[in-house]
């Protein structure tokens, strides 16, 4: 057997008797089983009206009797929603549903006053429409139904479970679990948008544009930055008087913007000449013609063809010597 879903809803207003007293009993719920509205909600089925006596008033509860749905519609907001009677009794009549009321003094004065001309039932029913218990009825002037005993008046709870089957499609049928598969299915579809459509978006393009622009900018800076660091550096050792540093400049600044520490490691072995620049009769290493020990100490290390070290120096227009 499937579970039903409880619904609440608020009814329209069935007319207190107009014999200028005070009523001790209103009508509910009218007879004939398919209770229909004006403004088209329902039909609202009561299949035993014994059983509905029985079941609203289960475990010797009273049901409370407000003005205008106030328990239904101002006390979730905090506002005062006082009993004008309490419901005590129901009984199952050829013509529907009544109930006998013990009025409070307030409740009694409005009536005595002929302030409002009916009673609105809230009720709770199944999916399928049918009533299931009368949770508490309200003084209102508002009646919905067709012929004299209506049921629904302004309805303020509106059935979402059915308006969800209704907006997603679903068969009359459909249970918790259906409509639940089926929400999740709209709101991932709803999530789930294309990567490619994403990049195309006029304000991701210019995102995009705007962190490439920075991006270049910052390592212009930090490039900028480490070139002048490391010229310092080696310029520094040059004035020092390292030996060999001078015509691998440029070498040593790359290698230290790239490393600063092994640059100034290997900046740090040099051997260092103290004193004015003079120049270097050291014998040439392994015969080569004007080229010192330092020389090709320095080819060994970087890794420099002789070749192309003679001709950095004649480039150079410079004179081997120790500084």
């Amino acid at each position: 057997m499937s579970r039903k879903t409880l619904l609440t809803a608020l009814c329209s207003a069935t007319p207190i008797a107009a014999d200028g007293g005070v009523p001790e009993w209103v009508h509910l719920i009218p007879a004939g089983g398919a209770v229909r509205t004006v403004d088209g909600r329902g039909p609202y089925r009561v299949t035993d009206y014994a059983a509905l006596a029985a079941q609203s008033l289960a475990g010797g509860a009273k049901l409370v009797l407000d003005e205008c749905h106030a328990t239904d519609k101002a006390a979730p907001l905090g506002l005062p929603a006082p009993a004008r009677g309490w419901i005590v009794e129901l009984q199952a009549r050829d013509d529907g549903l009544w109930g006998r009321v013990e009025w409070t003094e307030e409740g009694r004065r409005l009536m005595e006053a002929k302030a409002y001309a009916g009673v609105s039932p809230v009720i709770t029913h199944s999916q399928d429409k049918t009533v299931l218990a009368v949770l508490r009825a309200s003084l209102t002037n508002t009646p919905n139904l067709v012929g004299l005993t209506a049921l629904h008046s302004e309805e303020t709870c509106m059935d979402w479970k059915a308006k969800l089957i209704e907006l997603l499609g679903l068969d009359g049928e459909a249970d918790d679990a259906a409509i639940e598969a089926a929400l999740s299915a709209k709101m991932n579809a709803r999530t789930e948008l294309n990567s490619a459509e994403v990049l195309r978006l006029p304000a991701v393009v210019a995102l995009q544009s705007e962190v490439t622009a920075l991006t270049n900018r910052l390592n212009a800076v930090t490039e900028a930055q480490s070139r002048q660091a490391a010229e310092a550096c080696v310029d520094a050792a040059i004035a020092e008087g390292r030996v060999g540093l001078k015509p691998v400049r440029d070498e040593y600044i790359a290698l230290h913007m790239a490393d600063p520490a092994q640059a100034g490691k290997l900046i740090a072995a040099m051997p260092v000449l103290n004193g004015t620049t003079h120049a270097v009769d050291t014998p040439p290493a392994n015969g080569g013609e004007g080229l010192t020990a330092e020389d090709h100490q320095v080819m060994a290390m970087f890794g420099i063809d002789e070749e192309e070290y003679r001709a950095s120096q004649a480039a150079l227009g410079q004179k081997k010597e120790a500084l």
